[in-house]
């Protein structure tokens, strides 16, 4: 697959060691093994049942899954699929579960995935107007949001233009996908997921006090137990795809460099 090829090469050049691959694993190849390999990891930083997990897996197309090179333990993952948008030559991207493992998490290895699915999107969609949808913790919002250049956060009162229709509905239909509920007040989806004590302490105070942190918190006070994420959404403006490759280069050099 030459999409997995070129993000093997990127890898490959990076210089952090241990050295990261990549498998592409479609919805065909979602057995109940290779899904469990993957659940372990997720449940150890962010508790769900092994079923709930099987759901939400089981409405994406495919799942990228990090591996360690020289041993080949998985070190990360991250869920993709396209949706259908309400608007002319539309098309939105969506990420699931993002996961990746405390020792990793500064390459940007989630940013390098997102990138390569946009490029296979695009290339099977050229004249198609692509839009990313996210339904995240806060851990996944930080770590997407800081790389963007611009974002807006979900609102289903939101329905001024097309747009906030389209989106609207996109996002209700995503929610219905994984059996998350949705309070129509607040925006938050009740994902039935809750952050482990554990993965709270590996974090410094001074993480929390990110502006992209304290942005998330505003949004969704109770992150810490209430088991509920925020949604986010950005159109794959000029803007954004800058933003997102300075952001990639950035965080391999000076992991690199920190090390």
């Amino acid at each position: 697959m030459i999409g997995a090829d070129m993000l093997n090469l990127l890898l490959r050049l990076s210089p952090l060691r241990p050295s990261v691959r990549v498998e592409v694993l479609r919805r065909s190849d979602f057995t109940d093994p290779r899904l469990r390999e993957l659940h372990a990891l997720s449940n150890a930083l962010m508790a769900e049942d092994f079923d709930h997990f099987r759901v939400h897996a089981h409405t994406n197309d495919v799942v990228h899954v990090f591996r360690r090179a020289d041993t080949g333990a998985i070190v990360g993952f991250q869920f993709w699929k396209t949706a259908p948008l309400a608007l002319p030559r539309s098309l939105a991207i969506v990420g699931g579960k993002l996961r990746i493992a405390p020792d990793f998490r500064t390459r940007g290895l989630h940013l390098v995935s997102g990138l390569l699915f946009l490029i296979d999107t695009k290339r099977r969609a050229p004249r198609t107007r692509l839009y990313r949808l996210s339904i995240a913790s806060l851990f996944g919002f930080v770590a997407i949001t800081e790389a963007l250049a611009h974002y807006q956060i979900f609102d289903p009162g939101r329905r001024d233009t097309e747009e906030d229709e389209a989106v609207r509905a996109a996002f209700l239909q995503l929610a219905g996908e994984s059996d998350f509920r949705v309070d129509e007040e607040t925006g938050l989806f009740f994902v039935n997921i809750f952050m482990t004590e554990d993965t709270l302490r590996r974090y410094p105070p001074r993480y929390f006090d990110r502006p992209a942190a304290k942005r998330y918190a505003a949004v969704n006070p109770g992150f810490r137990a209430n088991g509920c994420y925020a949604g986010f959404w950005f159109r794959f403006t000029r803007d954004n795809l800058l933003a997102l490759t300075r952001a990639i280069v950035t965080r391999q050099f000076r992991a690199a460099a920190a090390r």
